[in-house]
């Protein structure tokens, strides 16, 4: 099992605001060379490019805003061929778009085959409030995917987090999987995040599965309740999951 480890950045986002550069460096220093994107932190893409092309780092996917994954393409499009990845991810959905799921899903859907045009991947990656039962009776989970040919960037700590199998649904979307998020739920009552390898999720089962579900890559995720600081505990993220691979 050799999948690369890619670090999503908004992990260590806090870090990356006060000095893009140092923090960049430090994702390095800690033997990462993949990241997912989250912003671009007052850059240009050409600016975020030739810093990570300094420290030896490539970018393989980004998280874009949803308003110019539905009405800006071609700004989508020049930022991934500036900094040079292919997956496109669909972050987030506001409440005020949970209610529509099945006109939402189709426009995804033209998004996603306008940015196919240009090479491009877009996935979706999910919360746990896409279980929900919306208007139409019917959860936004089963609306994006159901019907579609929509790819996940699916996250395994929100899957559970929803009271779902993470495993059923990386064979339900196998061969529309080709980023993993790899976030960890702390053995407490609120299931709040932990450092990947720390806690409830098995990732051993989820590391059997991957490759056959078509994974390209691993993204090793935390959103807070870091144990010491946002970039240890990416550190330990990659270093649990390393020796996970071995």
């Amino acid at each position: 099992m050799s999948l690369p480890i890619g670090l999503q950045l908004y992990t260590v986002r806090d870090i990356l605001a006060e000095d893009l550069d140092a923090g960049l460096a430090q994702v390095a220093a800690i033997g990462y060379r993949y990241v997912e994107m989250a912003g671009l932190y007052g850059r240009t893409a050409e600016q975020y490019r030739a810093l990570l092309d300094k420290h030896g780092l490539a970018a393989i996917a980004a998280h874009e805003g949803g308003d110019d994954l539905l009405n800006n393409i071609p700004a989508v499009v020049e930022r991934a061929e500036v900094l040079g990845y292919r997956y496109v991810i669909f972050p987030y959905l506001d409440e005020s778009q949970r209610h529509g799921y099945g006109e939402l899903a189709g426009r995804i859907a033209e998004s996603a085959k306008a940015l196919s045009g240009h090479g491009l991947t877009l996935c979706y990656h999910n919360h746990d409030f896409e279980w929900e039962i919306d208007a139409d009776g019917k959860r936004g989970i089963d609306h994006l995917f159901d019907g579609t040919e929509l790819n996940s960037e699916l996250d395994v700590y929100w899957v559970a987090k929803a009271g779902d199998d993470p495993l059923d649904w990386m064979q339900k979307l196998s061969g529309r999987l080709p980023i993993l998020h790899m976030k960890d739920m702390a053995d407490t009552a609120d299931k709040g995040f932990a450092e990947v390898g720390t806690g409830t999720i098995d990732f051993g089962a989820i590391l059997d599965a991957a490759e056959g579900c078509g994974v390209k890559y691993l993204v090793v995720e935390q959103d807070s309740n870091w144990k010491d600081s946002p970039m240890e505990s990416a550190r330990v993220g990659l270093e649990n999951l390393s020796g996970m691979r071995v």
